[in-house]
């Protein structure tokens, strides 16, 4: 359990933290010699139940508002702490809001000083703070009027602390993060840096990553809530020793998150709240400075459904920083002028990876309010449904700190294809691979009435004429499967829909019987149009459109200009050239010269076909003078081409 204190400067946060736990958080010695908190100050006590609650104290000057939202990242429970000759004041008002925005779960009063004044002012004062409390999110709290000085109401106030307990949700994030709010060297040790864990989990031995500065390193030893031990978890402050970066590299602010999250982005849809008690009105495209943890960056504020919010409102907006964070999905930000004078609003993260086009069109929001939902697979399941494609849960799964192993075994009921994209997992809802695949279907019906000729459609073509807004990537990997499937049936590097055949006119199938024996007889060295013309007393353009129609359902292979070899002949050659890779792990222009029997100008011709079509790959490597070249040679690229029925082809 992390209590955290708030309230303005002078009202006595580090006097009742040392009366509750009989430690001074004031570390400093400029803060024991002017007597104010500057940095984020420290106590741990333990409770009767044998557990420890540790406390963070927070500065309380305005100049120090930044170091006091860093110090509320990770708190279980606030403290408001509220000085009964005073009554509130202006960065009470301050870290209240920060503490409403940033989420903190549960929140208490303590009205101090009480011995400076009589029990009617105590009255009106801890009226007037519940009465103001009560507008924010934390409603009705217990109020505690304590006095440091005779100890008056301290140990009540204490037995209520340390009786709260952590609510313990029944789904939390799966991986380990903490924000950094101090880096040192421990001697003999290695670097050390202390923060909240605010998600997962540590032990002694685990790799770690640190986020902005992209470094790994291993965890040497822990201590937790102000003991030595072996793990840590939430809702404990915790120092970890590092091995394997230095100093120099750690830096307060980043994040230390565990290897599965490497996730950074430098733009975010959010819900943005206004306090109810703003000053003023925030207005699109304004400049604030953003603060994740102990991190403070600038960033342009875009709000995507209105040109302005003011006090008590939520709004969506777009937020782009100046540099890249590592946020998560949900994570709580505070938003302060651009001076960092004033606390301008809240914001929610929903999505660490939104679009820049059609960011303010209704569907989007649909999309938003979906990611506003706080179980993970309600979110994604709302997702699939809206979703016109497949939907990365390898990125989602990382965005949202889930595993994604256990998210696709709660997802796979409602699932109706499972993909796989390099490293990505892919997922499609029914109603999302219905939709993709009668916009592909349409698209190949409609292309199929208006060219009967063609064979069809190349994938990328197809992509961009049924389904331009999917990834390139995506849409092959979903279509081969749909080819595999049956849906869609492809010919050569042409998808069509199955059943669809180019067909040849009578006069051309009678040339095409007459036109390919001569072709099959040139074996490795065919003729060329002007030659087959002859053989069968046709026109140069007739053959020529002839052998070009037939090259389009891969019947025939052009390698140059009136240059066409027939798919038996293009088998052998196959044959020839996987044969020699297997003997030699390569093919050269010489070998593959000789094995055909024909000239070096042709076999170059005949090995550029196949690196076209994805048979082959040229490597070509230079000697040390980088000039004359070393090695030309080619590997197997898709050793399945042409091999078997065409069909089978992939593209």
């Amino acid at each position: 359990m992390i209590i955290g204190t708030a309230g303005h400067i002078d009202h006595g946060k580090t006097s009742l933290v040392e009366a509750l736990t009989g430690v001074n958080a004031d570390r400093l010695p400029e803060e024991k010699a002017r007597g104010i908190t500057i940095d984020l100050g420290f106590a741990y006590a333990p409770t009767a139940s044998g557990s420890v609650v540790g406390f963070v104290d927070v500065p309380g000057h305005e100049k120090f508002v930044h170091t006091m939202a860093a110090g509320a990242i990770g708190m279980d429970h606030g403290l408001l702490v509220v000085a009964a000759d005073d009554g509130l004041m202006p960065q009470t008002r301050e870290h209240l809001r920060i503490l409403d925005l940033l989420g903190v779960p549960q929140l208490s009063v303590a009205i101090t000083k009480i011995d400076l004044v009589d029990a009617q002012r105590v009255q009106a004062v801890t009226r007037e703070v519940l009465d103001h409390v009560g507008l924010t999110r934390f409603g009705e709290v217990e109020a505690y009027p304590v006095s440091v000085r005779t100890q008056a109401g301290v140990a009540a106030l204490q037995a209520a602390l340390f009786a709260l307990r952590l609510s313990q949700p029944s789904e939390a994030p799966s991986y380990f993060r903490l924000a950094i709010d101090r880096v040192f060297v421990v001697k003999g040790m290695g670097v050390a840096v202390t923060g909240a864990v605010i998600a997962g989990r540590i032990a002694v031995g685990d790799r770690v990553r640190l986020a902005h500065a992209g470094l790994e390193a291993r965890v040497r030893s822990i201590h937790a809530q102000n003991q030595s031990a072996q793990q840590a978890t939430v809702g404990e402050r915790c120092g970890i020793v590092l091995s394997g970066v230095d100093v120099e590299q750690v830096t307060r602010g980043d994040w230390l998150v565990g290897p599965e999250l490497d996730l950074q982005t430098v733009r975010v849809d959010c819900l943005l709240s206004v306090p109810h008690d703003a000053e003023r009105v925030i207005k699109d495209g304004e400049l604030v400075l953003l603060h994740h943890g102990c991190q403070q960056v600038s960033a342009r504020l875009i709000l995507l459904d209105r040109g302005q919010i003011g006090a008590g409102q939520e709004a969506w907006a777009q937020i782009v920083l100046d540099r890249p964070l590592a946020l998560c999905w949900q994570d709580r930000l505070v938003l302060r002028d651009a001076s960092a004078r004033h606390t301008l609003a809240g914001a929610q993260v929903m999505d660490i990876a939104p679009p820049v086009r059609g960011r303010k069109k209704p569907e989007r929001f649909d999309v938003l309010a979906t990611l506003q939902q706080a179980d993970p697979v309600t979110a994604l399941l709302g997702l699939m449904d809206r979703a016109r494609g497949p939907l990365d849960l390898t990125h989602w799964a990382a965005a949202m700190n889930r595993s994604a192993e256990l998210l696709l075994r709660a997802l796979e009921p409602r699932l109706a294809l499972q993909l796989q994209d390099g490293a990505h997992q892919l997922i499609l809802g029914m109603e999302a691979q219905s939709g993709l695949t009668e916009r592909v279907r349409a698209c190949l019906d409609a292309f199929h009435i208006s060219d009967p000729d063609e064979p069809g459609l190349a994938f990328e073509r197809l992509r961009r004429m049924a389904v331009p807004d999917l990834q390139a990537s995506v849409f092959k990997v979903w279509l081969t499967a749909q080819i595999s499937a049956g849906t869609f049936a492809l010919t050569g590097s042409f998808v069509h829909a199955v059943g669809h055949k180019v067909e040849l006119s009578g006069p051309e199938r009678i040339l095409w019987e007459r036109a390919l024996p001569k072709l099959l007889d040139g074996e490795f060295d065919p003729p060329w149009v002007r030659d087959v013309a002859l053989m069968v007393s046709a026109s140069e353009e007739e053959v020529r459109l002839l052998f070009k129609k037939q090259a389009r359902t891969s019947a025939l292979t052009q390698l140059v200009k009136d240059l066409f070899y027939p798919d038996a002949t293009m088998s052998r050659m196959a044959d020839m050239i996987r044969e020699t890779v297997g003997e030699q792990g390569f093919v050269s222009v010489i070998n593959f010269r000789d094995k055909l029997g024909i000239g070096r100008k042709r076999a170059i011709q005949i090995l550029e076909a196949f690196d076209r079509v994805g048979l082959t790959r040229r490597l070509v490597s230079l000697g040390r003078t980088g000039r004359a070249v070393e090695k030309d040679h080619r590997i197997l690229r898709n050793a399945a081409l042409f091999r078997g029925a065409q069909q089978d082809v992939q593209p």
